[in-house]
């Protein structure tokens, strides 16, 4: 029996959706990069390229780019969970306007579908 799904908002699942996240003040810089493997209207999980310390806390910003045309969209968050040293679930704590994120998931929607 398959569980639930407890969420409000659906996931999407994006092909070749770049993720680069920095850990905001007062933090050293620390600057990753990665691979959206789903994005909601309330939180993202992404694969790194490289893993992750355990310690990550407090805000950290996440750039999100879309593949063919490389337009950027910001975003802040939390960590929620670390699966394992590569993958990030992140929590939205500062959301952009609904417009723009409306925007950013209808093309998010496309790439779903594109592949």
């Amino acid at each position: 029996m398959t569980e639930a799904e407890r969420r409000k908002s659906p996931r999407f699942n994006p092909q070749g959706l770049k993720a680069n996240i920095m850990l905001e003040p007062p933090h050293d810089p620390i600057h990753l990069e990665g691979e959206v493997l789903d994005i909601s209207y309330t939180g993202i999980k992404i694969k790194l390229y490289t893993p992750a310390a355990a310690n990550l806390d407090g805000k950290i910003k996440i750039r999100l780019f879309l593949p063919e045309s490389g337009i950027p969209f910001s975003i802040s968050g939390i960590l929620k969970h670390q699966v394992n040293a590569t993958e990030l679930g992140l929590h939205y704590v500062e959301s952009p306007g609904i417009k723009a994120l409306d925007g950013f998931m209808f093309e998010c929607i496309k790439l779903q579908k594109a592949y």
